[in-house]
């Protein structure tokens, strides 16, 4: 998989997701200039549609597996803040490209606020959970 990722300071987007590299490169070249600085292409192995991207507000962005999804849910404990959120999990299941080469649109991607009420849900009902959310 191919992922165009851009960084400015402390914002951090999805540029595009790309199963074929020279698609993913064409891509690339459409990106301004003035934004490109921005950008990063990076490969990820092993990695096929569906996968997930997590996304937590200070670290970098993850991108998992089912099964790694699943287990990240698993190992995700509830807080004494009610409010926090403890991920974003974004759902990618073709490739992914804003209309304006180089901004963040991630926000329409399917997408999901992991919060304490969320993993309360999820530890009731498990996987089947997840599915109803489409996440899985």
């Amino acid at each position: 998989m191919f992922i165009i990722v851009g960084t400015k300071g402390n914002l951090k987007w999805i540029s595009g997701v790309f199963q074929a590299e020279d698609v993913a490169k064409q891509y690339m070249d459409l990106i301004p200039d003035e934004l490109k600085v921005y950008q990063e292409f990076i490969q990820i192995e092993n990695i096929t549609y569906p996968f997930y991207i997590i996304e937590r507000q200070e670290s970098l962005f993850r991108f998992l597996g089912k099964d790694e999804v699943i287990s990240l849910f698993d190992h995700t404990e509830v807080s004494e803040d009610e409010d926090e959120v403890h991920f974003n999990i974004y759902t990618v299941d073709s490739d992914y490209r804003p209309k304006k080469p180089g901004t963040d649109y991630m926000g329409a991607l399917r997408h999901d606020h992991v919060t304490n009420e969320f993993i309360e849900m999820y530890r009731e009902e498990g996987t089947e959970f997840l599915n109803r959310r489409r996440v899985l």
